[in-house]
């Protein structure tokens, strides 16, 4: 019997109903769900995307990294709203059925509960974080005038029309600098470490991206896209970054070929997976019994 030589497409991703549309601009206090349930194209959608064109509207799940990341972030970015936003419980374990959980929530009014050791751990984050010249230089920044701390901002693709999004941690729109800052947590924050996470998650694309985003939305370009590199574990070592300009160069060229590919894709409603052929494949040599080949 001979293999079929062509594979019919896989059905097309699936693509949320009648998301909000927002108009190009920038938007101060939109709430983060909001956010990622509007229409646009962010750097993490075209992450998935160009994995497999299918995986594009894939829900990506909140975790527990996730939820810290957001107690760190108000720690690093607003700590004067710590109080009014998290409730430190010593609970051995968070259970809505037992009693000693509801109590704790009736103290909480409301906010979020989290244990002493993450409350205490994202303290000595910060603690350790601003010990480090340049983001301690940066981050009082996010409570000053000058501050703008997680906005969202929207334009259209110059080359296809899409519209793309943007969310940032922190601009900085001062009188003598303008930049961008994002935070990120990480098992190396060396500069050999983090060079390696640039790599795998596409930071490059984010930083290109965001830039090119606030210039649309403003007129001016931030000078700097930063990246604080902060690792997860004490002493919480901090690597401040920002990518050269011949990465943000590609960074541009590669979001360009992947855009005229998710245009294509949305023109013919067609997402497909991985491959579109019956492929054949080699087992890696790392995987074989180095005996039997000797």
């Amino acid at each position: 019997m001979q293999a079929p030589t062509s594979l019919e497409p896989l059905p097309q991703a699936i693509v949320p109903a009648a998301p909000e549309l927002f108009q190009p601009g920038i938007y101060s206090g939109l709430d983060e769900d909001r956010y990622h349930a509007s229409a646009g194209v962010s750097v993490s959608r075209l992450k998935r995307f160009a994995e497999a064109p299918a995986k594009a509207f894939a829900p990506v799940k909140e975790t527990k990294a996730l939820r810290l990341g957001s107690l760190i972030h108000t720690a690093l970015l607003e700590p004067s709203k710590l109080a009014a936003r998290y409730h430190v419980h010593d609970l051995a374990r968070v259970n809505d059925n037992d009693g000693a959980t509801k109590r704790e929530r009736e103290r909480a009014q409301g906010r979020e509960l989290v244990s002493r050791r993450e409350f205490e751990a994202a303290l000595a984050m910060r603690q350790a974080v601003m010990a480090q010249p340049v983001a301690r230089d940066l981050l009082p920044y996010a409570e000053s005038e000058y501050g703008h701390i997680e906005q969202s901002f929207y334009w259209r693709d110059a080359d296809t029309g899409l519209l793309r999004r943007g969310r940032a941690d922190l601009r900085i729109n001062h009188h003598v600098f303008h930049c961008l800052v994002d935070l990120k947590s990480t098992e190396d924050a060396s500069p050999d470490g983090f060079t390696r996470t640039i790599g795998s998650y596409r930071y490059h694309w984010q930083a290109a991206s965001y830039l090119d985003g606030i210039e649309a939305c403003t007129g001016e370009r931030p000078e700097f896209f930063v990246f604080l590199a902060i690792e997860k574990e004490p002493p919480f070592l901090v690597g401040p970054y920002i990518i050269h300009t011949d990465d943000l160069a590609d960074a541009r060229a590669e979001l360009k070929v992947m855009l005229a590919r998710y245009a294509e894709c949305e023109r013919t409603g067609i997402w497909p997976g991985y491959v579109e052929t019956l492929t054949t494949l080699r087992v890696p040599g790392w995987a074989r019994l180095k005996e039997l080949h000797a």
